[in-house]
């Protein structure tokens, strides 16, 4: 019986020290995990047209959520209304209206070209071109051209979609950081 109780008093032994120096280690061994990309609040999207026939005829469409997705419905969703036959430029903001400060977060897609990628689609009579690349030289898309043709109604939809890692120019990879349909009237 004297031996079962040593065997078991060395057994005891060798676990604590073997869990005494797992536990201990140096600091200078232990890395970080990367940290992900911490997606910013975007709470409004903001579209820019000026008519490229008429520089002085701009137009600024808004659409505003300022508590984010879910929550209160948003405070701000104007319709498009254009010109028929009729090209604009398009500048595109992104912002964070959701404290007191705003925050332009058009900033961080501009300086994070190369993961950002903003898209469009029109069901309306109108063409869309992308005329700003990242450093690649694959599409951005926070300015573009709008070319409308005959009177029509329908959406024009924008999102900006996260590629880190993945941008190839095409809208269907990537994460959706925001996304708006706004109506469209070509008059």
């Amino acid at each position: 019986m004297k031996q079962f109780k040593t065997n078991i008093s060395i057994l005891a032994f060798f676990l604590v020290s073997t869990a005494a120096f797992s536990g201990c280690n140096d600091d200078n061994d232990v890395t970080d995990p990367p940290k992900p990309n911490e997606e910013e609040l975007i709470t409004t999207v903001e579209l820019t047209y000026t008519n490229k026939a008429n520089s002085s005829k701009i137009s600024t469409f808004r659409f505003a959520d300022t508590d984010g997705e879910g929550g209160n419905a948003p405070s701000e969703t104007d319709t498009i209304r254009l010109a028929a036959n009729t090209t604009y430029t398009v500048a595109v903001r992104f912002l964070d209206e959701s404290g007191t400060d705003v925050e332009d977060i058009t900033t961080e897609v501009l300086e994070e070209a190369d993961e950002h990628l903003v898209c469009y689609s029109a069901t309306a009579g109108t063409a869309v071109t992308i005329t700003d690349q990242d450093g690649n030289g694959l599409d951005l898309g926070l300015a573009a051209d709008v070319t409308t043709t005959s009177a029509s109604n329908g959406t024009f939809n924008i999102s900006l979609k996260h590629q880190p890692g993945i941008k190839n120019g095409s809208c269907d990879v990537g994460e959706t950081d925001v996304e708006v349909a706004f109506v469209l009237e070509v008059k």
